[in-house]
């Protein structure tokens, strides 16, 4: 329980024992009925000046007095906790925790990144771009703006906890990456990962080479060097920079063109089993279709027109924001 509930709790709990003090404290110093001491107790409390339900002896003053001057104080704390509570975003706050256990008791063939720093939130963009669901495993205590905004659901604990992979959803989950900088914290999490979901596709993070294999070996379907990367990135920009360029662009970074995945199973119909050619996707789209990858997963590169998309393969096509547009629009179903 986080720290706005716990208050609000002793705030309610405060206010329970100020109408039991209230009820006992009357019916044992002026004898009233139960029905008379609730009532002084809800005027006594609510300071609405009604008459007392019998006069009060000096010994029921005192106590009475002793009372008001309590609630005035109870009162003021409640009233200083709730303008907190609404105005410092601790309602907001809950009500996204709310709306979040919902989303996640819904999830179902998303994706889980473990750890949200500057790996974990450029994968979240990806996969939001790409109109995939996704649950975000972070420890840091604070949800931010930012992340709430992306992510469709958010669980707040460590990912080596198998609960807070069941939490996420990992059972009925498509694929998990795995971002944290911590290797040995990877691994494990890949093991666990495996274990809970033999189907699962995963992706882990690797800060050294030597973890590549013991990733592999726990289970990982791929493993990604991010410095290793950047530093190659980087020293071809100088050996090779149109070569970089040019797949900048095919990535997507400098903006110019995109670069699409299309499966046989995302086609309409009619095109389905349909060759290049018949297809006529330059023509009508301006996309070109780069590669072909084969049910088996062999790729054919700059194939030729008279190949058909057959039953588990993809086209891998490329063009502008408005050519993918077109066919998405013209060969996709929606």
């Amino acid at each position: 329980m986080n720290t706005g509930l716990r208050k609000l709790m002793f705030g309610l709990g405060l206010s329970l024992m100020s109408v039991s003090i209230g009820v006992f404290g009357f019916m044992m110093i002026e004898n009233y009925s139960f029905t008379q001491a609730v009532y002084m107790t809800a005027i006594t409390i609510s300071t609405v000046g009604f008459r007392e339900a019998k006069p009060l002896t000096d010994a029921g003053m005192i106590f009475t007095s002793a009372y008001i001057i309590f609630n005035l104080g109870l009162v003021a704390y409640i009233v200083s906790f709730a303008a907190r509570f609404i105005f410092d975003g601790e309602l907001k706050s809950q009500y996204r925790l709310y709306s979040n256990t919902k989303q996640l008791k819904k999830m179902k063939n998303h994706v889980i990144v473990c750890g949200y720093g500057r790996n974990g939130s450029k994968a979240v963009r990806e996969l939001k771009k790409s109109g995939k669901k996704c649950v975000v495993i972070d420890n840091k205590n604070e949800v931010t703006d930012s992340l709430a905004k992306l992510a469709d659901a958010i669980v707040i604990g460590n990912a080596i906890d198998e609960e807070i992979l069941i939490e996420a959803g990992i059972e009925k989950a498509q694929a998990i990456i795995i971002t944290l900088p911590n290797d040995a914290e990877n691994v494990y999490i890949t093991l666990s990962s495996r274990e809970l979901n033999p189907s699962l596709q995963i992706i882990s993070r690797a800060s050294q080479e030597i973890t590549q294999n013991k990733l592999k070996k726990a289970g990982a379907d791929s493993v990604i060097m991010p410095d290793f990367l950047g530093g190659k990135h980087m020293a071809q920009l100088i050996t090779k920079p149109s070569v970089i360029h040019f797949l900048n662009m095919l990535e997507g970074v400098d903006g110019i063109f995109n670069i699409e995945q299309v499966r046989y199973e995302e086609l309409k119909s009619e095109f389905q089993d349909t060759s290049i050619l018949e297809m006529n996707i330059r023509k009508a789209t301006g996309v070109s279709v780069m590669a072909y990858q084969s049910d088996k997963g062999a790729f054919q590169i700059n194939p030729p027109a008279s190949t058909v998309l057959m039953p588990g393969g993809n086209f891998i096509i490329l063009g502008n924001g408005e050519e993918i547009n077109k066919f998405q629009h013209h060969y996709l179903q929606n």
